[in-house]
């Protein structure tokens, strides 16, 4: 019966959120993650690779 719980919720999220939806749910689950640690590493290392994405995303979206 789990299984088939599982199989239903990842169907049920590809579905209807697609991958933009399950990104931003996936950062905001890691910025809360990060935020409950307290670690000022932690804290470092999220905003350093989150301000390089989005440098990134930036230049793509100039092209």
């Amino acid at each position: 019966m789990e299984k088939i719980t599982i199989k239903f919720i990842k169907s049920f999220i590809l579905k209807y959120l697609g991958t933009e939806g399950i990104e931003k749910i996936l950062i905001i689950l890691l910025k809360d993650l990060v935020n409950r640690t307290g670690s000022k590493i932690d804290d470092n290392i999220f905003n350093e690779f989150f301000n390089k994405v989005s440098d990134e995303a930036k230049k793509d979206l100039k092209c």
